[in-house]
């Protein structure tokens, strides 16, 4: 399995989603939508495999994290197991998600980067910069160099361990 998800899942999943028209759009082949689950998938991977749970079912011979065993849905009660032989729905969600991203920018979810500082503010007319950096206690880590999709983020919070902050989960 080279991606999560197939074509006609994301075709679906952006037929309703906001700002998926680009993914179906005329002049996108499929070889550019295949070419953006693969790179999405492999960034899932990438940002996220350190929270799944369990262990990928075939090892590390296993080219992408998912399928795992002794993987579980936390937003149950208790927390309910998840097939060792399939993908959650969640992981495509979120490829398809991330899919999108990749498919008008390639390589946005996993830009390269040097270490340095950021910005805190900028401005134009008589130029002027002012950066945060390492001696003003910022950590310029990838992961804090990283852009966030929240619906990335919204697909998995019931899939991810715990990263050592407090998870609440609120039943109505």
């Amino acid at each position: 399995m080279t991606h999560y998800g197939t074509l006609s899942g994301a075709l679906a999943y952006h037929a309703v989603s906001a700002g998926g028209a680009a993914w179906s759009a005329v002049g996108v082949t499929d070889d550019q939508r295949t070419s953006a689950l693969v790179r999405a998938s492999r960034s899932l991977d990438g940002q996220y495999g350190a929270r799944y749970p369990g262990r990928p079912t075939a090892g590390r011979a296993q080219s992408l994290a998912w399928p795992r065993v002794d993987a579980f849905d936390f937003c149950q009660t208790p927390p309910e197991a998840l097939p060792e032989d399939a993908v959650p729905v969640e992981i495509e969600r979120a490829t398809y998600a991330l899919a999108l991203v990749e498919l008008r920018t390639p390589g946005a979810s996993s830009p390269s980067f040097t270490p340095g500082a950021i910005n805190k503010r900028e401005k134009v007319d008589v130029i002027e910069r002012e950066r945060f950096g390492p001696n003003d206690g910022l950590s310029l880590t990838l992961e804090a160099q990283r852009a966030q999709l929240a619906e990335v983020e919204d697909s998995l919070r019931c899939l991810l361990k715990s990263s050592g902050a407090v998870q609440c989960i609120l039943r109505v």
